[in-house]
């Protein structure tokens, strides 16, 4: 089993590589998760969504233009969408479990919360994207328990295959 998370300064491509990790392995690993796209209008940041990897569905995680009163920044965080796509996110029967993200937004929701927990008490392989300051304790126990890379404009691209390759190494020792 591998556990590995990522982190670094918003936009430096933590989606991405969790997105080729999925595509490198998709083949040849079972697995699961999601990842959270940003929703652009007219070139302006409105909003978040969680992509499940498996079936492409959908769930707003937040949007400037959000009614809900949990807020995070401009953000008005849909709590009862993240909490449905966490309750039905199925990752118990997969080998290689992908969360991107585990942040702020997400964090609102117990459903998520709870989720993460269960993934860190299972045997289930994992790479999560984590952000980079907050002290939630679930952050810390992601920190603390996980093998972490710092990525960077200088690594992004080499730590895809390294990630890739060492997910590739430990399932052909599994074997």
């Amino acid at each position: 089993m591998f556990r590995i998370a990522i982190t670094g300064r918003p936009g430096i491509g933590k989606t991405t590589l969790c997105l080729r990790v999925f595509k490198a392995l998709r083949e040849e690993e079972n697995i699961s998760g999601f990842i959270t796209t940003e929703v652009r209008e007219k070139g302006i940041r409105r909003g978040f969504r969680l992509v499940n990897l498996v079936n492409g569905e959908t769930e707003w995680l937040a949007h400037i233009n959000s009614k809900s009163r949990v807020r995070v920044g401009k953000y008005g965080v849909e709590v009862s969408s993240v909490d449905k796509f966490s309750r039905n996110l199925e990752w118990e029967n997969s080998g290689v479990v992908i969360i991107d993200e585990i942040g702020p937004m997400e964090l609102k929701s117990k459903e998520f919360i709870k989720m993460i927990e269960r993934i860190l008490s299972s045997d289930k392989s994992c790479l999560f994207s984590i952000h980079l300051k907050s002290k939630h304790p679930l952050l810390e126990r992601v920190r603390e328990e996980l093998r972490v890379f710092m990525i960077d404009e200088n690594n992004r691209d080499l730590l895809v295959d390294k990630i890739v390759n060492l997910i590739r190494q430990q399932t052909d020792s599994q074997r």
